[in-house]
């Protein structure tokens, strides 16, 4: 779910995304997601800087980092507990 993150993210670039809004985008290939375990891997991935997260309204803000870019575009390394796939293909 991390990496489908992400990737939904890296599209929505420059604009922010809740996290609803990515809930909504998650439960397309997990339709049993909910909200606390899509919380939970946002904040894993915050805590390794690859996504900003702030609070307003009680909705979560979500914002891909330079650092989630470049993995998202398979220039940098990925941190474990991503699942990232292999390099694609040339």
């Amino acid at each position: 779910m991390r990496w489908i993150c992400l990737q939904h993210l890296d599209d929505s670039r420059p604009e922010k995304t809740t996290d609803l809004a990515l809930l909504a985008f998650v439960r397309n290939v997990y339709p049993d997601a909910d909200l606390v375990e899509l919380r939970r891997d946002l904040d894993y991935m915050a805590l390794r800087e690859l996504v900003t997260v702030s609070e307003k309204d009680g909705l979560w803000r979500l914002k891909l980092t330079y650092q989630g870019v470049d993995v998202v575009e398979f220039t940098s390394h990925c941190p474990p507990g991503i699942g990232r796939p292999g390099a694609p293909e040339p």
